[in-house]
């Protein structure tokens, strides 16, 4: 092999790991999260500031994931070739402004405004997210960049929205979105003084240059990925939205241990998403099938283990956490893996698309089930969905197979002529 291409599969394989900018882009992410759910546990003290129904505050949350579906891709293709840094400020900026808005809003229609506008804000920083952290690494450090950032939106989830929620019960629900906004504002110096800039030629730009030409058609393979998010995520949430509900009724947990139950189920999750990073580089193909067939596995024996024992169930609970978590990380890695750079701002804002529409849509088809077929029924729903993405990953796993192999050959044949 010529010294040229010893030092461009260097640049492949050998990169030094950007933790500590990764570790700010998971601090975004854990603020922009943080934004996106705070309002779910704050709805009835918002109702009483205003006078209004807890069904109308509900309009903040339906408002900020239009914004988020209807905005997100038509905002990643103007602002395409803007700095990806600049960008990423810019909407850090945004949802900082919204959520302090959202804090001082004198009316309820000021609420929702500025809920809409944080909606859109957080799309636009999800569209530069997702794409950050693959134009920070080369393709074989992926896994662990994904598993690194996504690790802030878990630690929203454990950490971030429950203490949150606490402040609004103890101070005040507006005191709550100020603090966060106060740490937005704080993120987003951070960023500006410590998150690397993306320059190119990266090294994925290289890795893209060896893939044989599967810039050209990658739109197929984006369309299959957000199908099988659409299909996992909105499974998992028909169950997720309702989960205490069936918790109480079903498993007849003791609704004083439910928060505890729940504490521990994300506990796990974010463990498994912390050490799963190196996993999905070694094997990027059979952690996902693995990943997801286990997810449609376990939700299935759901039922069962009810039936058995409490202790059963939460062990059980607690598996099916730790697989579903590192499911949309896994999907998001191999979303950047087999997207070309140019195109990884439009496809970071699909998927952001795609699970927005899921999470919404999964509280419908949830309702839907529990009508139709019962309460019990719904861990049944999210097996059968995640069985659903499956399927898809299977009949369409050419198309979306990572290039690793293909393109190894590639570049060591073209390199040593």
């Amino acid at each position: 092999m010529s010294l040229v291409g010893r030092l461009e599969q260097r640049t492949l394989s050998g990169a030094h790991f950007p933790r500590r900018g990764l570790l700010i882009l998971a601090a975004a992410i854990f603020v922009s999260m943080s934004t996106e759910f705070l309002p779910g546990g704050l709805l009835p003290n918002i109702a009483a500031t205003f006078g209004r129904p807890v069904t109308d505050v509900g309009q903040m949350v339906t408002v900020f994931a239009a914004a988020v579906v209807i905005t997100t891709t038509p905002l990643a293709g103007l602002t395409r070739r803007v700095p990806r840094k600049a960008l990423a400020v810019v909407a850090l900026v945004g949802i900082a402004f919204a959520t302090a808005l959202t804090a001082f809003a004198p009316t309820f229609e000021i609420l929702v405004i500025a809920r809409g506008a944080g909606g859109v804000a957080h799309g636009l920083f999800w569209s530069v997210a997702a794409a950050y952290a693959a134009d920070l690494v080369p393709p074989d450090q992926l896994g662990r960049a994904t598993a690194l950032t996504a690790a802030g939106g878990s630690l929203a989830g454990v950490l971030g929205v429950p203490l949150g929620n606490a402040l609004g019960q103890a101070f005040g629900w507006r005191m709550a979105f100020g603090t966060l906004a106060v740490v937005a504002g704080l993120v987003v110096v951070l960023v500006v003084l410590l998150l690397p800039a993306v320059t190119h030629p990266t090294a994925s730009d290289v890795a893209d240059r060896n893939r044989s030409g599967r810039g050209s058609s990658a739109f197929p393979a984006i369309f299959i990925i957000c199908l099988m998010i659409l299909l996992v995520v909105t499974g998992q949430t028909s169950y997720g939205t309702y989960s205490v509900v069936w918790l109480g009724e079903i498993a007849s947990i003791p609704s004083d241990a439910i928060p505890l139950f729940l504490l521990a189920t994300g506990l796990a999750s974010l463990v498994a998403v912390s050490v799963m990073g190196r996993v999905a580089d070694r094997y990027p193909d059979a952690s996902l099938v693995v990943a997801i067939a286990l997810v449609a596995a376990l939700s299935a024996l759901f039922l069962v283990t009810a039936a058995w024992s409490v202790a059963a169930l939460v062990l059980l609970a607690l598996l099916q956490a730790m697989v579903f978590a590192v499911v949309p990380m896994l999907l998001q890695a191999r979303m950047m893996r087999i997207v070309p750079p140019r195109q990884r701002s439009t496809a970071a804002a699909l998927q952001t698309t795609a699970f927005n529409i899921a999470i919404g849509g999964g509280a419908v088809v949830g309702g839907v089930a529990i009508d139709e077929l019962g309460l019990r029924t719904l861990p049944l729903t999210a097996a059968a969905f995640a069985a659903a993405s499956l399927l898809v990953l299977l009949v369409a796993r050419p198309l979306i197979a990572p290039p690793s192999a293909s393109s190894r050959t590639s570049l060591e044949a073209r390199n040593s002529r």
